[in-house]
Formats: structure tokens, C-alpha cells, sequence
């Protein structure tokens, strides 16, 4: 009899196990403001993007070889999903993009953009000064030429910059006077590319400055800083002509003006001093005196410091 309850208790027990393991469960219903796909075209395809719905960010990687400047990504969102904003080609160097998704269920998601550009590492910046010898750059200067292991030819990729003792960063810039560019040599250590014809900008302050070169999110600094100092003033080649009496203009895209002390002609074989009236670090203003006879004439400029210079351009004066 006692058997008998037990296994009738067993049956019912078994019963209600099985009702219940029939039993539906309902889960919460997922938010439909997602997106699906993230790809941004390339040379040779697409790169899709990695979405980790956790942390609600959207990662592409990157890499170097392609040298991007911009993303034009290709979204694709939930069936009735939108997105609040425009989707505009994002600079590779960005780290504010967000994505903003409206769901048909009125949810809403927000997704962090993050590039990461797959580079070799280190960066090395070569040395252009020494233990015991800082190299001096003038104002001005468009023939400043570094090297490192950049990876690249294209001089938009390499930046460049004097780093002062307030940590700005002052960037080098394509030169006024000659074509900035790139080039590649083998050495036993391998590539050194050559960034040729950078110029540093004439308003830079004299003083010692450290040096450093950024390849998209690689840094590198030199261990030796670099001199700026005033160099030999040049003037941009370009004849003026001017009635005696009047004044006109020189100017400089290269080495600035500094202690500007004579600007002279030599008139019948006499030298003949044009009076500087004014002068800052790009341009000067001369004024011929109502003696000189109309003539073509070339200058000599005086510097402190530098020895006088005579310019192969001319100064043509005509009558009044």
C-alpha cells in the first residue's frame, strides 16, 4: 500500500515537472534602434566595421597602407530605424563621432565611432642636433629638412611641429620657395624617408624649441632640441618701380627682416641711401628721395650683422 502512494506521488511529481518545462517563457522585447552593418569602401573592397551592441561602439579598423584621410561610411540600420544624423565623411584623426538610431519602437541607441589605424610602431624622428651641437633654423627658413621611418610619400600625412617650453605646438609648414616633398632611401637599417623643403613660419619667436613629428596617432620627439634664430634676411625677387619722391614696398616670404639698418643705390657712381620709413619681419617701405634722376637702379641692403648684399632685381625710378 505504502508502494503504492510513493508512486503515485512520483507520477504527479513527474506530471507537473513536464507541464512546466512546456511552459513559455517570455522575454523581453529587444529594441529595434540598432545598427546592422557599418562599412566604409576602400581601394580594394570594404572594411566592416566591428558593433558591440555592450558598449554600444562601432570600431574600424584601419589600415595604414590605404592612407585615408576620411571614412564615407555605408550604414545600414534596423528595419524602420533612423538616424538623427547625417552621415558625412568622418576625418580618420576624429574621436567625437557618434551615431544616433530612432527605432519604429521609439527606442533609442547611441553609438561612439572609433577609428583605430592600424600602424608600424615605433615612429622614430631622426636627431638633427647633437649633444654638443644644437642646429640653428632661421626665421623664416623654407629648406628644413627632417627624416624618420614615416611609411609615406605623402607629405600631408607627416606633420611636423617646434614644441616651446609652454608645450605649443607650432607646426612646420610646405615651404615658399621651394616644392616640399618626400623622399625614400635604403639604408643597411632599412627605409629612412626624407621630408625635404618644410619652412618654419615667420612669426615663430627666437629660442630653443623641441622637435616633433606626428604619422596620424603616432608620436615621436627628437632627444636634442633645434635653435630658431634670425637668419640672413632675403628678399622675395621682384622689381618695383617708383616716382622720386614716392615709396613703394619690398617684401619676404623666406627669412624675415631684422634690424633693418640701410637700403642704398649708387647714382653716378655715388652711393645714395634710401631711407627706410618702416619695417616689420615680411616687409619694408622705402621712400626715394626727390633728388634721384629717373634711372634703373640695383639696391644693396644692410642687415646688422650680415654683410651688405646688392639683389639682382632693380629699382626703376620715374620722374614725378
Amino acid at each position: 500500500m505504502k508502494l503504492n502512494h510513493i508512486l503515485i506521488l512520483f507520477c504527479l511529481t513527474a506530471s507537473t515537472l513536464l507541464v512546466a518545462c512546456k511552459k513559455k517563457i517570455d522575454y523581453p522585447a529587444q529594441p529595434n534602434s540598432k545598427i546592422e552593418s557599418f562599412k566604409v569602401p576602400v581601394s580594394d573592397g570594404e572594411i566592416t566595421g566591428v558593433i558591440d551592441e555592450s558598449d554600444q561602439t562601432i570600431t574600424v579598423y584601419l589600415p595604414f597602407f590605404y592612407q585615408l584621410d576620411v571614412i564615407d561610411p555605408k550604414i545600414k540600420l534596423a528595419e524602420g530605424a533612423v538616424l538623427k544624423e547625417t552621415v558625412v565623411p568622418v576625418d580618420v584623426m576624429d574621436t567625437k563621432t557618434t551615431y544616433t538610431v530612432v527605432g519604429a519602437d521609439k527606442t533609442s541607441s547611441t553609438y561612439k565611432l572609433i577609428i583605430n589605424i592600424q600602424q608600424i610602431t615605433p615612429l622614430v624622428l631622426d636627431e638633427v642636433s647633437t649633444a654638443g651641437n644644437t642646429s640653428k633654423w632661421g626665421i623664416g627658413n623654407g629648406f628644413i629638412a627632417v627624416s624618420g621611418n614615416f611609411n609615406t610619400t605623402d607629405v600631408t600625412k607627416v606633420k611636423v611641429y617646434l614644441v616651446g617650453t609652454d608645450g605649443k605646438e607650432i607646426a612646420l609648414v610646405p615651404s615658399a620657395s621651394s616644392t616640399t616633398g618626400i623622399g625614400v632611401a635604403l639604408t643597411p637599417s632599412g627605409k629612412t624617408y626624407r621630408l625635404a623643403n618644410l619652412q618654419v613660419p615667420q612669426t615663430v619667436d627666437p629660442g630653443i624649441y623641441k622637435l616633433r613629428a606626428k604619422v596620424y596617432s603616432l608620436v615621436s620627439e627628437a632627444k636634442y632640441p633645434v635653435e630658431i634664430v634670425y637668419g640672413r634676411p632675403q628678399v622675395t625677387y621682384a622689381g618695383v618701380t617708383a616716382k622720386s619722391g614716392e615709396t613703394f614696398k619690398i617684401t619676404t616670404k623666406a627669412e624675415v627682416f631684422h634690424q633693418f639698418s640701410e637700403f642704398s643705390i649708387m647714382v653716378k657712381g655715388q652711393k645714395t641711401v634710401l631711407p627706410i620709413v618702416s619695417y616689420n619681419r615680411t616687409e619694408a617701405v622705402i621712400r626715394v628721395p626727390e633728388e634721384v634722376p629717373a634711372g634703373v637702379y640695383q639696391p644693396t641692403l644692410r642687415f646688422e650683422g650680415w654683410p651688405a648684399t646688392t639683389f639682382g632685381w632693380t629699382v626703376t625710378v620715374t620722374p614725378r
